[in-house]
C-alpha cells in the first residue's frame, strides 16, 4: 500500500510540475518514426525544406526554383531576403540567414527568420534580438485585427544548436517541427 501511495503521489507531483509523460512519449515515437529526416547543415537547404513544407500545406502556394509562388497566378507571393535586411542583428554573429515575408502586404505580420549563428554566444545574442523583433511586431500590430494579433501571439522563437528560427505564421508549430527534425 505504501508503494502505491508513493507512486500515485509522485505521478501527481509530476503532473503538477507540468511534465506530461504522454507528450514526451509521443515526441519520442515521432522522432523514431521520422528518423529518416536528413540533418542539414546548410541554411539554404534548411530554408528550402521549410518553404517546401509551407507550400505543401497551403494550396495557394507553390515552391519552385527557390521561390514561393501563387499557385494560380505563378507570381511571387513571398520575398526571400538575406538576414541583413533586419537591423536588430549584429552581422558578425551570423554565418548565414534568411527572412521570408509577404511580397506586397505591408500590413501582414507573417514573418519567418532563419539564422545560423557563428557560435553559442552569438546564438544567445541573436535570440535576444529575435525577442526584440517580436516586441516590435506587437507594437506594430497592436491595433490590428484579431487574426493578425493571434498570429503574433502564436509566434515561436526556437534555438537549436547554432540555428535559430523565428516564426509568425499559421501553424507555426508545424514549421518549427520541420526545423527541429532537420537541424543538427
Amino acid at each position: 500500500m505504501k508503494k502505491i501511495l508513493t507512486l500515485v503521489s509522485t505521478a501527481f507531483l509530476i503532473f503538477l510540475l507540468g511534465f506530461n509523460p504522454i507528450e514526451t512519449i509521443k515526441e519520442h515515437i515521432d522522432n523514431i518514426i521520422h528518423s529518416e529526416y536528413e540533418k542539414l547543415d546548410n541554411p539554404q537547404d534548411l530554408l528550402d525544406k521549410l518553404l517546401a513544407h509551407m507550400a505543401d500545406v497551403d494550396p495557394e502556394l507553390t515552391f519552385e526554383n527557390g521561390q514561393m509562388l501563387d499557385s494560380e497566378l505563378g507570381i511571387p507571393r513571398l520575398d526571400i531576403l538575406p538576414f541583413s535586411e533586419i537591423e536588430h542583428f549584429d552581422k558578425n554573429d551570423v554565418i548565414d540567414g534568411y527572412i521570408v515575408r509577404p511580397v506586397v502586404e505591408v500590413d501582414n505580420p507573417k514573418l519567418l527568420i532563419l539564422l545560423k549563428a557563428k557560435d553559442v554566444e552569438a546564438s544567445l545574442r541573436l535570440n535576444e534580438a529575435l525577442t526584440k523583433v517580436r516586441s516590435d511586431q506587437w507594437v506594430d500590430f497592436s491595433e490590428a485585427d484579431i487574426y493578425k494579433r493571434h498570429l503574433i501571439n502564436k509566434n515561436q522563437i526556437i534555438r537549436q544548436g547554432n540555428y535559430l528560427i523565428y516564426v509568425t505564421w499559421e501553424k507555426s508549430e508545424n514549421i518549427v517541427k520541420v526545423f527541429e527534425r532537420h537541424v543538427r
